[in-house]
């Protein structure tokens, strides 16, 4: 699950990351107006906002992420004025949260809005083995594995494809869309045997010329 959180005060959105990331969610930080409006092109499965903002307001943040899509939108923010409150649900924000609030709450309010959303503990399953997109786990049989946001791409476009093979440039896109992180075919490779060798070398065929594929 992908977070955006869009906060100025850089120790509160900071902690909120390590929070998150504790919880199994992948975070990414914007502290300003133009750095979220700068990520807007990239897919988040929801969206912190703080609605006072150095160089914008995240009311009008807001209005420009349901241009593009539906998903989960929280404010999280001092502005307490109720014409603010009303005009985010105007925008069909879901939920507004006032600070100072309390991390348990802001925590059941963002798995709530998810389980609305239909994103909330989301599976899939491939014969016996099942991949758990929120919990970043994979379970074939009796056995859990727990996996790194880039192993869990690596496995989900397996599955995807398969019985077919996956090119190791196909790979590198899917870590990339769920990291924002640029990777070689040479991480690529590295990232596949470490997961292969994790889960005991029992699942994942490698071809030179076509890619992986998973094989159970």
């Amino acid at each position: 699950m992908k977070i955006l959180i869009i906060e100025d005060d850089k120790e509160l959105a900071y902690t909120l990351k390590d929070i998150l990331e504790h919880n199994a969610f992948d975070v990414m930080i914007c502290f300003t107006f133009e750095q979220a409006y700068q990520e807007l092109n990239r897919a988040y499965d929801c969206y912190l906002i703080d609605n006072r903002l150095p160089d914008g307001c995240g009311l009008d943040l807001c209005k420009l992420i349901r241009e593009i899509t539906d998903d989960p939108i929280v404010f999280i923010s001092s502005d307490t004025n109720e014409s603010s409150i009303l005009k985010s649900y105007e925008f069909d924000a879901d939920d507004y949260i006032e600070k100072p609030f309390r991390i348990k709450v802001l925590l059941a309010k963002i798995q709530s809005v998810l389980k609305r959303a239909g994103k909330w503990n989301q599976t899939i399953s491939l014969n016996d083995s099942i991949l758990n997109l929120n919990q970043q786990t994979l379970t074939i049989e009796e056995t859990t594995f727990a996996l790194s946001i880039s192993e869990v791409a690596i496995v989900e476009s397996l599955f995807s494809k398969h019985p077919n093979y996956v090119s190791r440039q196909d790979l590198a896109k899917a870590i990339y869309s769920k990291t924002n992180h640029e990777t070689s075919l040479a991480t690529v490779s590295t990232r596949v045997s470490e997961l292969n060798s994790k889960l005991n070398g029992k699942y994942i065929e490698s071809s030179r010329n076509k890619g992986y594929r998973w094989i159970l």
